[in-house]
């Protein structure tokens, strides 16, 4: 009954959080025709038919779908807080089943089930986190998928995890072109997880994520922005760090340098992780030739600190989930009437406390749940192994967005490029401390035991 109350009034509370649109919801659901009706949740459907989504991602079908099912209710209006209750049902459900599996792994009962669900419940709701589910972005597949490709992890039923993980890699490697290499991460996982634990790998699991790896390539491949893409990973990315003589080793003209720092609109970024911003009237893009791929990787193949050192000038300012859009002060999130204003007040504390707490130790979580994998090769770790991998995944999903979203379109709205990873690191939190609550309890186990055979023999 605790559960259910508190699963409602964050359903309830969170009706009042979206993210707003910076003109990107056209580029996922431009094709549907809607018309903005002033407060970011309703939007009129058109008259005339949808178009096909030009956006190869994931989410631009989803919004499509949910576009047609939306014309047969009343207002004829697309309400994005029918899309958001959808993903929070889910939400609830996966917290649930993430709850009954984390009790599982630690032999609680029905009181242990109830604590490890409001916990994950926290981590979904979170104001940085729900937001959004009332949005059009393309993160909102990844949303609804992430949460069960872990549950994938976790489960050891064999069909239950055949079914969660290839459901959940191709949604969340379909959902958007950074995230088109998570079916390999997962596959990689479960096979050094089953090499380091010692355990038969599922052969017929690692054929539908390899197959679900190659399709998740089509994005990569077909997308239209490539050109803008590379234009930010050079000029707002590698060339933002390397020294003048690094510039004349790869042969930059003086004239481009010029545009250093400047994106595709001719906002100058400056300052600590690029976040002073002035708009100018540089004309730098599109650059003749086209820049692609291999120009992004030119740079960092030349001048391999690079990375490191783009990396120590970005996460200060852009490793937050306050998230802003190119302008600091400029976000994301906002909040509108409605919802229970408590609730919802309570969601957007969190989400400060998150920020004043976890983000600074977020290196040392990623080292926790490294060390905790590498102790589940113990005869000991029975049911934390799946945890353990688990967890691992969610540490390399952590790290390598970092490194990708730096390559594909360097410090402009870094922050919000970053919302997957913020999400990750939020479950492996959780999983943290379920794994050291976990080892905690086998370790006191261990030293009970003794004492209580002393008393039975005497």
């Amino acid at each position: 009954m605790v559960v259910a109350v508190v699963g409602v009034a964050l359903v309830w509370g969170s009706q009042a959080l979206l993210f707003a649109d910076t003109n990107d919801f056209q580029r996922v659901v431009g094709h549907l025709y809607l018309t903005p009706l002033g407060d970011g949740v309703h939007w009129a459907l058109p008259e005339r038919a949808f178009r096909m989504p030009g956006n190869p991602e994931l989410a631009s079908h989803i919004f499509t779908f949910a576009g047609w099912v939306q014309r047969f209710l009343p207002g004829h209006v697309f309400d994005l807080s029918r899309t958001a209750l959808a993903a929070k049902v889910l939400l609830l459900g996966y917290a649930g089943v993430l709850g009954w599996l984390c009790a599982q792994a630690l032999q609680r009962g029905a009181v242990g089930w109830a604590v490890f669900t409001l916990a994950w419940l926290v981590t979904f709701f979170m104001a940085h986190n729900i937001g959004m589910a009332q949005s059009f972005y393309a993160e909102y597949a990844c949303l609804i998928a992430l949460p069960l490709l872990l549950l994938g992890m976790l489960t050891t039923r064999g069909a239950l995890r055949m079914l969660c993980l290839g459901l959940g890699a191709v949604v969340c490697g379909l959902a958007k072109v950074q995230y088109f290499y998570w079916p390999l991460l997962v596959l990689l996982c479960l096979w050094v997880g089953s090499r380091w634990q010692r355990v038969l790998p599922d052969k017929g699991l690692l054929k539908l994520l390899l197959a679900v790896q190659i399709l998740c390539l089509v994005p990569l491949l077909i997308g239209k922005n490539a050109g803008l893409n590379a234009y930010h990973g050079v000029y707002l990315g590698s060339y933002m760090v390397l020294t003048p003589a690094q510039m004349d080793g790869l042969q930059v003209p003086a004239e481009r340098r010029e545009c250093i720092g400047v994106d595709a609109w001719g906002n100058a970024l400056s300052g600590p992780g690029g976040t002073q911003v002035q708009h100018t009237k540089r004309d730098c893009y599109p650059v003749t030739p086209k820049l692609g791929k291999g120009d992004v990787l030119r740079p960092y193949l030349h001048y391999p600190l690079a990375l490191w050192r783009l990396a120590r000038f970005a996460l200060p300012s852009h490793f937050t989930v306050q998230y802003f859009h190119v302008f600091p002060g400029n976000y994301y999130l906002q909040r509108h009437a409605g919802g229970v204003q408590p609730v919802t007040a309570l969601l957007l504390r969190m989400s400060e406390w998150r920020d004043r707490i976890v983000t600074p130790l977020a290196p040392l979580f990623l080292l926790a749940a490294l060390a905790l994998f590498a102790a589940s090769r113990s005869p000991h770790a029975g049911r934390l192994r799946p945890l353990a991998v688990g967890g691992l995944l969610l540490g390399l999903l952590v790290v390598s967005q970092v490194i990708i979203v730096l390559l594909g379109e360097g410090v402009r709205d870094m922050s919000k490029h970053l919302w997957a990873a913020q999400l990750a690191l939020d479950m492996l939190v959780l999983l943290v401390a379920v794994q050291g609550l976990g080892w905690l309890w086998l370790l006191w186990r261990r030293k009970a035991a003794p004492a209580a055979q002393a008393a039975a023999t005497a």
